[in-house]
Order: C-alpha cells, then sequence, then structure tokens
C-alpha cells in the first residue's frame, strides 16, 4: 500500500510538471531550463498547499494529497484541450543548440555538488529546545494525527496529582489565551510556529521515513541555486550567473542551513522564485505579475516575518508610480497577489498560533511589522491620491524630469550614502560598542554586520555597490527592482535588528533566508559589470575574487564540510519508538530537549516536570490510578523513599556539534554525548527509607559528555579535550555542603565545576580541586532550597591529559 501511494504521488507531481510546461510553453516561455525549473517548482509548492489545506482541516493523508493532485491534473488537461493547446511537449523544446554547451555542464556539475554537500552530510538536530528539533515533532505530528491539534485532556488530571509542578506543554507548544472551555480549564495548546515547511517534513517522512526530513532543504536550496542562475544570468551573462552560483551554494551559511531543518530554505526559494517571475513577466502580461506576487505571499504561511515584504512592494509601486507610470498596474497586480495570500497566511496564524501571536505582540515585534505596513499603506493611498490631483500630476511630471535630467547627482548621492551606510557599520559603530561595555547579546545586535562579514566577505559587499549601480542606473529594469527592493529592506531589517541568539551559525539563518545570497549575488553583478574596457585586465581582477572568496569558503567551511552533525539522534529516536513500554505508560522528564521529540517522533506519552523532588512525592497517586509510570533522569544512581525506580532502559543521545560560539567563528567540533536513564517507578514498601549520605560512581556513570574533535584554534592548550558531567538528584533538603572526592591520573592537571538546575545556575566555577595527581576534592554549598539536582564537571584540556578513575559524592555533616 505504502508503494502504491509513493508512485501515485510521483506520479501526479510528474504529470502536473508536464502539463505546467505545456501550458507556460504555449504563453511565451521558450527556453527549457526556465520552462521545467518553473513547472516543477509550481508543482512541489502544488503538493505542499494542497497538504497545508489539509492539515487545515485536521485531515491530511499523505493518499489525500496525492489523489488531490491528481484532480489538479484533470483540471491542467481540461484547459489544454479547452484552449486547444498541443499537448505534445519535448522537454528540451526550444533548447538553443548554438548555446554554450559548457556552462550548461558547469551549471549541472555545480548544482550536484551542491546537491550532494546539502543532502549527505545533514544535520540531525532532533531537540525539542530549538526550531529545528521542533520542526521535525511537528512534521512527525502532521503525519501521524493529520494536523496540528496538540490538545491533551489528560493534563487536567495530572494537574490533580502533580500540582504546580507539571509543565502544560512543551517549548513552542503553549497554551492560548482564548477563553478556556470549561472541560479544559488549564487551556488549549497551539504551536508557535508557521505551518507550511513542517508539512513538507511530514510528506517527506510519509514518503522516506524520518530520515528523510533532513534531506527536504536540500531541494529547496537546489532550487534556488537555478534560479540565481537564471535571475543573474539576464544581468551578467552565463559566466558571471555561474560565478554568482558558485559563491552561493557553498557559503558557510548556506551551506549550514539547507542542511537543518529550519524554515529560511524554504522562505528563500519563495523569494527568489517570486524575484525571477516578476523580472521575466515584467515586460509580458501584467496578469502574471499576480501570480508572481501570489508566489511570494506563501512566505506567509512559512514565516510571520514575511510581513516585512510588504513595505519592499510598495517602495516599488511607488517608483512606477513617479517614474514608470506606464507600469503601474503591473506593480499594482504583483502588491495584490502577494496582499490576498499574506492576509490568508495572517488569519491562519491567528486562529491556529494565537499564542504566538499574542507574544509576538507583548514583545512589540509583530506591533512593529504591522505599524510598517500601516504607514506604507497609508503613504501609498495618499500618493495615489495625490496623483490623481491636478497639482499632483504636475508634481509627479516636475518630480520625473528633475530626476532624469539630475540622473548623474543622484547616482553619485545613492551609492555614496550605501558606501557610508557600510562604512558606518564596519568601522564606527564597533568603536561606540566598545565604549558601551555592551553585553555579548547586545553587542551581537549592535555589530551584527560585522558579523555578517564573517560569511560574505566584505570586499563582496563592497562589490554590490556597483551591482546597485548596474540595476539602477545603467541597466534601469523595473522588473529588477522586486529582487533590489527586497534584498535591500531585508538586510538592513535584520543588520538592524537582528531578532535571534548570536550564537553561529544559529545566528546566519536570519540572513541566510535573502541578505546573503542577496549579497553574494549583487557583488558578483558589481564584479562582473566593472567599467573596465581592458578585457585582461578585467579578467585578473574576476579570476582574483574567485581565488580569494575560494580560500574564504576553504577556511569557513573545513570545519563543518563533510560532517554530519548529531548523526546519533534520529537513530536512537527510532530505536526508542520500539523499545520503550507503550502500553499504559506515561513518561516524565526534565528535559526540554527531549519530551516532544520523544512524544511526537517515538509516540510516547511524555510530560515535563519541573523538580523530580515534588514528582517523586506524588507518583504514587499516579500508579494508584492504573498508570505505568516512568521517568527519565540523567543520574544513573537515583532512588527516593516513596517509590522505587527500577532502570529499564537507557537513552543515548550523541554526535557532532560546533561549540557554541557568540561572537566569533565556530573553530571547535565536539563529540557531544546525553545519556538518561529510564525508570519505572512502583509501590516502596518502605516510604521512610533513609537517604544515602554518599555514593561512589565510576566514569561511565557520568551523563554528560564533550569531547574534542576538531579544532582550528591557533592556541591549541586552551582547548578543551573533554568534558564530563555527573548529574546527581538531591533526594531531600538541598540547602547544605558536599564535597566530591576524584580519584584518578594526573588529576592536578585537571579542572572541576559544579552547576544546578539543569545547568542553568552555576555554584563552583571551574577552578582545580585540593589534593594531589592521584586524589583531588572540592566542596560546594548548595543554598537555595529549590535545587533539585547538581551537576559535577570534570575538564581536561589537550596538553592535560588527566585520567578519572572514580568519583565519591557526600554530604558533609
Amino acid at each position: 500500500m505504502i508503494s502504491l501511494v509513493n508512485f501515485l504521488f510521483f506520479l501526479s507531481i510528474i504529470l502536473n510538471v508536464y502539463f505546467i510546461s505545456v501550458i507556460l510553453h504555449k504563453k511565451g516561455f521558450p527556453q527549457p531550463l526556465s520552462r521545467n525549473l518553473v513547472s516543477l517548482t509550481l508543482s512541489i509548492l502544488i503538493a505542499g498547499s494542497i497538504a497545508l489545506l489539509l492539515v487545515s482541516f485536521e485531515s491530511y493523508k499523505i493518499l489525500s494529497v496525492s489523489l488531490i493532485q491528481l484532480l489538479v491534473s484533470g483540471s491542467f488537461i481540461g484547459y489544454i484541450f479547452f484552449h486547444k493547446i498541443d499537448l505534445r511537449l519535448n522537454p528540451i523544446a526550444g533548447w538553443d543548440k548554438s548555446g554554450n554547451l559548457f556552462t550548461n555542464v558547469i551549471l549541472a556539475l555545480l548544482l550536484l555538488s551542491a546537491g550532494v554537500m546539502y543532502s549527505l552530510f545533514p544535520i540531525e538536530y532532533i531537540k525539542g529546545d530549538r526550531d529545528h528539533g521542533l520542526y521535525v515533532a511537528f512534521g512527525s505530528k502532521i503525519q501521524k494525527t493529520g494536523g496540528l491539534n496538540f490538545d491533551d485532556f489528560r493534563y487536567q488530571d495530572l494537574t490533580k496529582v502533580l500540582g504546580n509542578n507539571i509543565i502544560y506543554g512543551y517549548p513552542a507548544i503553549h497554551s492560548d489565551y482564548s477563553p478556556q472551555d470549561p472541560l479544559v480549564p488549564i487551556g488549549s495548546l497551539s504551536p508557535r510556529f508557521y505551518p507550511l515547511f513542517p508539512t513538507y517534513l511530514a510528506l517527506s517522512a510519509d514518503l522516506f521515513g524520518l530520515d528523510a526530513m533532513f534531506r527536504v532543504n536540500s531541494i529547496f536550496g537546489v532550487l534556488s541555486l537555478v534560479f540565481i542562475f537564471l535571475i543573474a544570468k539576464k544581468w551578467v551573462g552565463p559566466w558571471g550567473a555561474l560565478t554568482a552560483v558558485f559563491f552561493c551554494a557553498f557559503n558557510p551559511a548556506q551551506l549550514w542551513n539547507v542542511r537543518t531543518t529550519l524554515s529560511e530554505p524554504l522562505g528563500q526559494l519563495l523569494i527568489l522564485f517570486s524575484s525571477y517571475l516578476a523580472l521575466y513577466f515584467f515586460r509580458k502580461d501584467k496578469g502574471w505579475m499576480i501570480f508572481a506576487g501570489g508566489i511570494l505571499g506563501l512566505s506567509s504561511f512559512n514565516r510571520i516575518d514575511s510581513l516585512i515584504y510588504f513595505p519592499a512592494i510598495v517602495i516599488f509601486v511607488s517608483y512606477l508610480l513617479f517614474l514608470r507610470k506606464k507600469s503601474l498596474w503591473r506593480g499594482f497586480n504583483f502588491l495584490f497577489g502577494y496582499s490576498a495570500i499574506s492576509v490568508l497566511g495572517v488569519l491562519y496564524g491567528y486562529i491556529n498560533s494565537k499564542p504566538y501571536m499574542v507574544d509576538l505582540w507583548k514583545s512589540k515585534q509583530l506591533l512593529k511589522l504591522t505599524l510598517f505596513c500601516v504607514f506604507s499603506s497609508i503613504l501609498l493611498s495618499g500618493l495615489l491620491f495625490f496623483s490623481n490631483l491636478k497639482m499632483g500630476k504636475q508634481s509627479i511630471e516636475l518630480f520625473k524630469n528633475t530626476i532624469l535630467k539630475n540622473k548623474k547627482i543622484l547616482r553619485i548621492v545613492i551609492l555614496s550614502c550605501i558606501f557610508l551606510l557600510i562604512t558606518f557599520a564596519y568601522s564606527i559603530q564597533p568603536v561606540i560598542s566598545n565604549a558601551e561595555n555592551l553585553s555579548d547579546a547586545f553587542y551581537f545586535k549592535k555589530n551584527s554586520f560585522i558579523f555578517f562579514l564573517l560569511y560574505v566577505p566584505l570586499p563582496l559587499v563592497l562589490l554590490g555597490i556597483g551591482g546597485y549601480d548596474l540595476l539602477v542606473f545603467r541597466k534601469q529594469s523595473s522588473g529588477s527592482l522586486v529582487f533590489l527592493l527586497l534584498g535591500s529592506l531585508l538586510s538592513f531589517v535584520y543588520f538592524y535588528d537582528p531578532s535571534i541568539y548570536p550564537d553561529h551559525f544559529w545566528a546566519s539563518r536570519r540572513w541566510v533566508l535573502f541578505p546573503i545570497p542577496f549579497a553574494c549575488i549583487m557583488g558578483v553583478v558589481g564584479l562582473y559589470s566593472l567599467p573596465i574596457k581592458r578585457r585582461a585586465i578585467k579578467s585578473a581582477l574576476i579570476a582574483l575574487a574567485l581565488v580569494g572568496y575560494t580560500y574564504h569558503l576553504y577556511n569557513r567551511n573545513r570545519l563543518i564540510f563533510f560532517e554530519r552533525m548529531l548523526s546519533g539522534y534520529s537513530e536512537e529516536f527510532e530505536r526508542l519508538s520500539t523499545s520503550l513500554p507503550s502500553e499504559k505508560a506515561i513518561y516524565f522528564t526534565k528535559k526540554q530537549d527531549l519530551a516532544s521529540p520523544l512524544r511526537y517522533l517515538s509516540g510516547r506519552d511524555t510530560y515535563l516536570i519541573h523538580e523530580t523532588r515534588p514528582f517523586l512525592e506524588n507518583a504514587i497517586k499516579l500508579i494508584e490510578l492504573g498508570w505505568n509510570v516512568y521517568l527519565i533522569d540523567e543520574d544513573p544512581n537515583l532512588e527516593d523513599g516513596p517509590v522505587t525506580l527500577e532502570k529499564i532502559d537507557k537513552i543515548r543521545l550523541e554526535g557532532n556539534y560546533p561549540l557554541d560560539s557568540v561572537n566569533h567563528y565556530p573553530n571547535i567540533l565536539l563529540y557531544r554525548g546525553t545519556f538518561l536513564q529510564v525508570y519505572k517507578l512502583g509501590f516502596n514498601p518502605k516510604p521512610f527509607a533513609q537517604e544515602k549520605r554518599s555514593i561512589s560512581i565510576d566514569p561511565s556513570q557520568f551523563a554528560y559528555m564533550l569531547k574534542t574533535v576538531r579544532s582550528e584554534r591557533k592556541n591549541q592548550a586552551n582547548v578543551y579535550e573533554e568534558m564530563k558531567g555527573y548529574d546527581y538528584y538531591i533526594p531531600k533538603n538541598p540547602i547544605g555542603r558536599f564535597r566530591a572526592e576524584f580519584e584518578g591520573e594526573v588529576l592536578d592537571q585537571a579542572t572541576f565545576s559544579v552547576t544546578a538546575n539543569q545547568s542553568s545556575s552555576i555554584i563552583f566555577p571551574e577552578s582545580p580541586g585540593i589534593g594531589d595527581s592521584k586524589k583531588m576534592s572540592i566542596e560546594f554549598s548548595v543554598e537555595n532550597s529549590e535545587t533539585d539536582d547538581v551537576q559535577i564537571r570534570f575538564h581536561t584540556k589537550k596538553d592535560r591529559q588527566a585520567v578519572l578513575k572514580s568519583l565519591q559524592l557526600s554530604r558533609i555533616p
């Protein structure tokens, strides 16, 4: 049955690609590359849109998507016969045989290489603490249930038993703010995200399994590269377009983000696709511009910040009003197509992700976007009203004539302003920020441009000024302005306020949406359009830029180029979906990165709790209700009085991942291992058992491990070779003094630290212990009565090969 469904799905995709290509050929798309690319991209978007519609009604199924796609194919056939279009079409019809076969071969090799790099080395980030893992969990939820209804009536009973210790929901799955249902006094759950990308993840999982989710973006990434080629080719020819593809394909931010399960690569594709359609159709039938705008409007189902596109389109329409009034309706059609779809996306978000919208409004991010759009609408309405007045018509004509007469002055002013902005962001703003003594997060926000240059080198950004010169003043292609204005506005907004935690590569996801490919393309356009008459000099400069950028890519990519990150995660979650008990089973954990993936991927009812101690005190009531109760915790020696704890399984989450780097480029690749115990809870015949005063463990019982896999740092002495953490649950009376005694070799070369409450607070900063090379000890105090656990950490460094053999932990009376 599965193979038949897959066959129907791909059959419908192939039929839609072919029929759309036939229609486009009739409508004036002669070139096979552009025609087939548009057909394929539209077919993929149609499949996603159909699936999204079904998700809205909680009725998604891959078979339903396939059958509806076949109906769409039937409608295309009806259109073809009704308009008497020849159904026969050679896929390469229109190919210019006199064209440069060599450039086509190079493009194919570039796309193949990029596809291999994107798809063979995915980032399997299945952790519920950040968007990568959340999107995977949401995609799995859609696949298994057909929708995004996260309501769970069991929370009502759990709250009665566990009180405030139960966490209602998960990261990015929160309670809504609507009037509460009397049957669900806590409220209902809804997601803090937009659904288009998770819908594609659900499709991929249905077709090829969990592993396919990590490769969805490789499809969007390769399609984006072809659109980059077609866009740049119109401005600087095939060789310049190939250079743009190369610069974008292996950019470190592009390489990283396309390998992840994040929504930005899909958003990037929609911008490039819409920009290409606007560029191609601007001088053709104006109705096509509605279609181009509608494609961009699909972004509103993918990301809330797509509202920022609206002011860019308003500027585009205003430009046409003042300088290209004959083409004004083309701009209006583009704006209408975008707005119509965007309004639907906003309504969908309000209905299905209300907490997300409310929180964004309270944080003033959505408020700023709304005011920006409202102001743009009022401004455009005012300009239109003014343009219909006699005085307005005269003023617009005068403005147009003034611009045309002073074109050279305007050219100098605009290009100088761009240069001065770059100079300020690169040279002056960092000096101002250094004087203000800012925190890392604020320093990143104030100086995001200099961190953007970690991904796009400054010379390429400066060459982009030449790209502005070509598109605005020399080529004067109005259709190019959609690309130019979207790139300019998104770059300015995300430099001014990146709105993201400043650890790289995470920070690059905002810029990869469009500023990074925009800067690369504009830099290449500026490079190939340099007004140098001597061909030898210009070719030498282009060759120098290619060599320099290749060296830049080598330095930035060598840490991650052939690495499959967190490769053990998907295999472990697939194992857990069959190995963990499911009959009347209910799981609890404090691990926010584990709970939602375990529930929505592995299908085990898992709930988040704040603290272990109050949970164990009340868990007996859940057992009495007939549940098989399980606890997932880090402490391998966990035991407590009210219940018995029987180890039934161990969870191993491991793989390589870069060291979190704030305000500097990642330069260390670490092995990260988290090892958790799964306990089954039972009745304890001796509920008042005395607490053990000491425990003895060996290194195999440590719950957390970091180990350097590769380092690009020049000073190797400062690189951690290994860090182990032992998580200890404090059964009762957390306030007091503790002693940790270590035995091993060369311990005088090691350092030690202690954190508390899942590493959220430091109670003993990293420092040497007291003792000798064989035995070492540290003492620390727990002063907060809310402390539930401590993690004792053992650090070794590259040049200090300390070996830990055992750890003895005890209270100091």
